[in-house]
């Protein structure tokens, strides 16, 4: 059977997802595996279970990898996408770790790696929420805020691949310190980790709402599930804490609308389903502080949730090979 299929991976400090595509972009048999990244075994440990993921999904299918194109894999950065090096994974315990180099000595498969937050641009250009434009950026809001850039539909990387790091631009340089070194990083306020932290530390200063009784009280136990379903109840707290949200969004969107004048910025993450919350402030904040002319198609929002890397790394990975032939 001639080669007609591709293999996808997006490896996260916590989760590994992979799935299998036909080149037509179609997630086979619409199944998406995962497994635990296991990163306190290391970095043997991890990379055993990538590659055990992608074994599993060739035997899910039955194939062979003579049926298999190539293989795209998305990653945090920062990395070295010319040589497909992860160069610092802290969450993986990855460094210097030539991951393309692996998957290709024990696949013999073509294998390209990318920023998941440019792969994340890709796809929703290529099939997703800006499918109809050229010129966009993507932004997860998540356990941090990830970013990527398509210029002319092309992914801009940068210099040395950094390019697209939105969630440490700075937009309060007296602020909050930041593990990269940093202060006033955006992530650390318009983040899911950003809003947690915050609910933990009211929770504890003995301010009352829905949030923390559907908690149980216990802030080991509150999620944005107990935060948007109190705001779904009226509590005054969880909307106040949304409209902040809204505004910290509207504020780091208008920094990246004036420095790029996009034709759209696309919102994606866990945050994002709790939109209907924070929306309104966050595109009054934008239109505000915005140079450009800002709309309602401005900004955004993916429909592919989890599965976004994933269709990132079978364009990445398609495309690469369609070059070679």
């Amino acid at each position: 059977m001639a080669a007609s299929y591709y293999l996808t991976l997006d490896i996260g400090g916590t989760k590994i997802s992979a799935a299998l595509f036909t080149r037509y972009g179609e997630i086979a048999g619409d199944i998406v595996l995962t497994a635990k990244t296991e990163t306190f075994r290391g970095e043997e440990a991890v990379y055993r279970n990538v590659r055990n993921l992608l074994n599993e999904l060739l035997m899910r299918h039955q194939l062979e990898t003579g049926e298999i194109l190539g293989i795209g894999v998305g990653s945090p950065g920062p990395l070295d996408t010319k040589r497909g090096i992860i160069l610092h994974a802290p969450l993986m315990k990855w460094r210097n770790f030539p991951v393309l180099d692996r998957l290709t000595a024990d696949f013999n498969l073509p294998a390209r790696l990318d920023n998941d937050g440019n792969l994340g641009a890709l796809a929703e250009q290529r099939r997703g929420a800006a499918i109809d434009l050229r010129n966009i950026l993507y932004m997860t809001v998540s356990t941090g805020c990830g970013g990527g850039i398509l210029i002319n539909g092309e992914i801009y990387r940068g210099a040395n691949d950094g390019a697209g790091e939105v969630g440490h631009m700075s937009i309060d340089p007296e602020g909050l310190e930041c593990p990269c070194g940093s202060r006033g990083c955006f992530e650390l306020y318009a983040s899911g980790t950003a809003l947690l932290n915050t609910m933990k530390a009211d929770m504890a200063a003995g301010k009352k709402s829905r949030v923390f009784t559907l908690a149980g009280n216990d802030g080991e136990k509150l999620s944005g599930y107990h935060l948007d379903e109190a705001a779904a109840l009226g509590d005054t707290y969880a909307l106040a804490l949304y409209r902040k949200e809204g505004y910290y969004l509207g504020v780091g969107l208008a920094n990246l609308f004036n420095l790029f004048d996009p034709q759209a910025i696309v919102l994606g993450g866990g945050i994002t389903k709790g939109r209907r919350f924070f929306h309104q402030t966050m595109m009054d904040t934008l239109k505000e502080r915005c140079e450009q002319p800002i709309n309602d198609d401005s900004v955004r929002y993916s429909e592919m949730n989890d599965r976004v890397v994933l269709y990132g790394a079978f364009f990445l990975i398609r495309e690469y090979v369609e070059k070679r032939i």
